[in-house]
């Protein structure tokens, strides 16, 4: 549904879904060298903020799925590595696996096996205009890698097949999105070669935006009695979801908030009316 995110695509985030959707009648992508040429995105936000919904708008959009194939979808934490593998080899096969051109074992993580796996992904993508989205990239999975070209890598002396970019083709227009909640842009800055390709995900500034996320979620669980969209309501919700849309959404699951037979909350109260409502949300 695009009701539930009105407001989270600020205009930086509509100008990078522009690029990404642009066809090749665009101008900026007419010209060769820059519709194949690779690129990157970090988006940068924190927890709740919309980072993982902006990204499944771009992937699910159907002018990108006119544009790019394969689209390949790797939530990083959605699963632990098992026995103790390599995070970057966990990852490879995993996207191998859904590209359905290799099959997983359980063979001992080395650095031949790293560069098997990135050369098979290298071929794989070859020729192709593929959009990969990593979700959810954190310090700790040891992404200590800019994804600049492979011809400067070369010029520095860098061994191909040590990093994960270099299983990323390079000359057909790819592009690889992550998201992260790094605040600091330390492990962001790591990822990408040009400050340019970091987007900072906000929290909403508008009132009437994080209302309308919080009644649509209302909706989808369904109660039926519309939510009171008063002003005091309205500011009430911004001040309990900090402008976050998670927050929102939560809050709209909660028993009878903002009802026209409830007492709305004081500033400084817990969410709603249930003991539960305090417990913290896990992802």
């Amino acid at each position: 549904m695009t009701k539930p995110y009105r407001g989270m695509t600020r205009p930086g985030s509509r100008r990078r879904i522009r690029e990404l959707t642009s066809s090749e009648r665009k101008t900026k992508y007419c010209r060769d060298d820059v519709y194949y040429e690779f690129k990157t995105l970090v988006i940068v936000g924190e927890y709740g903020v919309g980072k993982t919904a902006l990204c499944k708008m771009i992937f699910n959009n159907i002018d990108v799925k006119r544009v790019y194939a394969p689209r390949i979808w790797v939530s990083m934490h959605s699963q632990e590595t098992e026995g103790g593998e390599d995070k970057k080899i966990s990852v490879l096969k995993r996207i191998l696996e859904l590209k359905m051109t290799w099959e997983t074992d359980a063979e001992t993580a080395t650095e031949k096996e790293l560069s098997a796996l990135l050369y098979a992904l290298h071929l794989d993508l070859r020729f192709k205009k593929y959009l990969i989205v990593f979700d959810d990239v954190r310090e700790e999975d040891d992404w200590k890698e800019i994804l600049e070209d492979d011809e400067e890598k070369l010029k520095e002396d860098e061994r191909w097949g040590k990093y994960l970019s270099d299983g990323f083709h390079k000359g057909s227009g790819g592009r690889v999105i992550y998201t992260t909640r790094d605040e600091k842009k330390n492990l962001a800055n790591k990822l990408v070669a040009k400050e340019h390709e970091i987007h900072r995900l906000w929290p909403l500034t508008d009132p009437k935006s994080v209302w309308d996320i919080y009644e649509a979620a209302v909706t989808e669980n369904g109660i039926k009695e519309p939510p009171r969209n008063d002003k005091k309501c309205i500011d009430e919700l911004m001040s309990k979801s900090r402008g976050l849309p998670l927050a929102a959404r939560m809050i709209a699951k909660l028993e009878s908030v903002f009802l026209d037979d409830e007492t709305v909350p004081q500033k400084g109260t817990t969410y709603g009316t249930t003991a539960s409502a305090n417990q913290p949300t896990s992802e």
